[in-house]
C-alpha cells in the first residue's frame, strides 16, 4: 500500500487532508497550528518566500532540515508530498502542489 501511495498521483483534497494531520502531528509545534511560527526562532509559514516560491526549495529544507529545523526524511514520500503541499496551500499561500513523485525525484 504505501508504494502505491508513493507512485499515484494524489489530489490536491487528499494531499491536503492528509498534510495537515502531518503538520499538526510534526510542525504545528515549532511554526504553530495557524502556521504563524514565533517570530525570531521559528519562521512563519504565512506569506512565506518558501512556501510560495520555488518547490524545490522547500523540498530540500523539509527533507534536508536547515539551521535548527530537522530532516523529516523518515518520513514517506506521499507523507512528505502532503505536508508540504498543505505548507503550500494553507495558511492563505498560494504555493504548488508537490507530489510524491516530486518527493522522490528531489531525495
Amino acid at each position: 500500500a504505501a508504494a502505491a501511495s508513493a507512485t499515484k498521483t494524489w489530489s490536491e483534497d487528499e494531499l491536503f487532508a492528509n498534510g495537515e494531520t502531518i503538520y499538526n502531528a510534526n510542525c504545528s509545534g515549532c511554526h504553530q497550528k495557524d502556521g504563524s511560527g514565533i517570530p525570531g526562532v521559528f519562521p512563519a509559514m504565512t506569506d512565506s518566500s518558501i512556501t510560495n516560491g520555488p518547490a524545490a526549495d522547500h523540498l530540500n529544507i523539509v527533507i534536508n532540515g536547515k539551521g535548527g529545523m530537522p530532516s523529516f526524511k523518515m518520513l514517506g514520500d506521499a507523507d512528505l508530498a502532503s505536508v508540504i503541499t498543505y505548507e503550500r496551500r494553507a495558511f492563505g499561500n498560494n504555493g504548488t502542489v508537490v507530489q510524491p513523485s516530486d518527493v522522490t525525484s528531489a531525495r
